[in-house]
């Protein structure tokens, strides 16, 4: 009984994405993409803090540290990208972007659920 309740509890924890996070979660995914493959590089790390403003926001209204370091720590490390990218230095740039990754992994670490092969929802 106990585990079951453990695991009613979850679900009931977990919520579909709503449509404005989603966006912003594809925009990423295709930043990041564009970045590692060179294109636009300024204007795609430009765009992705942009993008990780608002998700910031929408995860200001949870209450989740993991959610909030991450954005930070991804904004920043875009932001070190921008400058890269206008002084030239790829490896500034290569640094920066592993370091997006690793803000990106550590919120999707704890609040990313797979439900199929291309849905996900938020624990």
């Amino acid at each position: 009984m106990a585990c079951l309740a453990g695991l009613m509890g979850m679900a009931l924890a977990s919520e579909d994405a709503p449509p404005e996070h989603q966006k912003w979660m594809k925009d990423l995914g295709n930043q990041m993409g564009a970045l590692r493959k060179g294109i636009d590089v300024e204007k795609n790390a430009t765009d992705m803090q942009a993008v990780i403003k608002q998700v910031a926001g929408w995860w200001k209204n949870r209450t989740s540290d993991v959610a909030g370091k991450s954005c930070t720590d991804s904004e920043s490390a875009a932001a070190e990208v921008v400058k890269a990218a206008q002084a030239g230095d790829k490896a500034a740039i290569g640094a920066g972007m592993k370091a997006i990754g690793a803000g990106c992994k550590g919120c999707h670490d704890v609040h990313r659920e797979k439900v199929s092969e291309t849905l996900y929802r938020i624990k």
